[in-house]
C-alpha cells in the first residue's frame, strides 16, 4: 500500500513514481534475527520474574504489568521469522515497502559498513517525529548506494558507527 507523501500526486501517479525507482532494487528482512541461547531466555526470565516481584512488593502494578506485556510480546515475536521487505531507490526517492518517500523529506544519510557485521544505510528524515529508516544493504554495493544519494541528499560523514540503539539491541539480542 502507498502512502500519500504530498497532495500534489494522485493516488495513480504516485504509483507510477514508485515503480519507476529502479536503479537500486533489493529485499531484505524487516528486522534482525537473533541467535538465542537456553541461556539467554532462562536469565531474561529470571530478570522479567524480579521486576513482577518487585512491582508487586512495591504496589507498583502498572511496573508489574508493563514487564508481563513486553515478556509477551518477546515470546511471541520471537517465533516469527522476519518478512522480506522490498526495498527501491530512484531519482525521485526511495521506497520502502510500498511507501515512498521524496528525497527532499530526508536530511541526511548515512551508510555504516563493517561486514558481516554491521552493512546499514540510515536515512534520516527532515521531520524529526518520523522514525528514520534503518535499510540492510544485503549483498548491495554500498559505494555504488553512496555515490547515488549524494546527488540527491547531503550525507552524514560524523556517524561513523550504528546508533546506540541498535547496539544495545545487538548486545542484549533483542
Amino acid at each position: 500500500m502507498l502512502y500519500l507523501i504530498s497532495m500534489a500526486y494522485t493516488p495513480e501517479s504516485l504509483r507510477e513514481i514508485a515503480n519507476s525507482q529502479d536503479v537500486f532494487v533489493w529485499e531484505m528482512p524487516e528486522h534482525e534475527v537473533r541467535e538465542r541461547t537456553s541461556k539467554w531466555y532462562l536469565i531474561v526470565s529470571l530478570i522479567a520474574l524480579a521486576s513482577v516481584l518487585y512491582g508487586v512488593i512495591a504496589q507498583n502494578y502498572l511496573f508489574a504489568l508493563i514487564i508481563l506485556i513486553c515478556a509477551v510480546i518477546l515470546i511471541l515475536t520471537d517465533n516469527q521469522k522476519p518478512q522480506k521487505i522490498l526495498v527501491q531507490i530512484g531519482h525521485n526517492g526511495v521506497v520502502v515497502n510500498g511507501e515512498f518517500v521524496e528525497f527532499d523529506k530526508f536530511d541526511h544519510f548515512a551508510i555504516i559498513y563493517h561486514p558481516p557485521l554491521t552493512k546499514v544505510l540510515y536515512l534520516e528524515r527532515k521531520i524529526s517525529f518520523k522514525p528514520r529508516i534503518k535499510l540492510f544493504l544485503e549483498d548491495e554495493d554500498p559505494i555504488a548506494i553512496r555515490n547515488h544519494l549524494k546527488k540527491y541528499v547531503p550525507e552524514n560523514l560524523e556517524l561513523r558507527e550504528e546508533h546506540i540503539s541498535d547496539i544495545v539491541g545487538r548486545l542484549l539480542r533483542i
